[in-house]
């Protein structure tokens, strides 16, 4: 229980806990803003990579690179780098 008949004032203890405060509110918003981005970023990275494997899959059925940077939205250097990488003709 807090003691009102007793309490002294210390502006300075005041002023530091205020700024803990603030510092611990700040770290926290910061995590979450960093996570969000993480999480955002890291599923773009995936839908990337799974794009490039179907690329790839296309690539060894043989069909036309325009379908293939029509249903990746990779770009066409993007899809000859694959198949170079993978020892394809283009």
């Amino acid at each position: 229980m807090f003691d009102r008949v007793n309490f002294k004032w210390n502006q300075k203890r005041a002023l530091e806990v205020a700024k803990e405060d603030g510092i611990s509110i700040g770290e926290a918003r910061g995590e979450a803003r960093g996570e969000a981005r993480g999480e955002v970023r890291g599923k773009l990275i995936g839908e990337r990579n799974a794009m490039m494997k179907v690329a790839l899959s296309l690539l060894k059925k043989g069909l036309p690179v325009g379908v293939i940077t029509d249903s990746t939205n990779l770009l066409l250097e993007e899809v000859r780098k694959i198949a170079k990488d993978n020892g394809l003709a283009f």
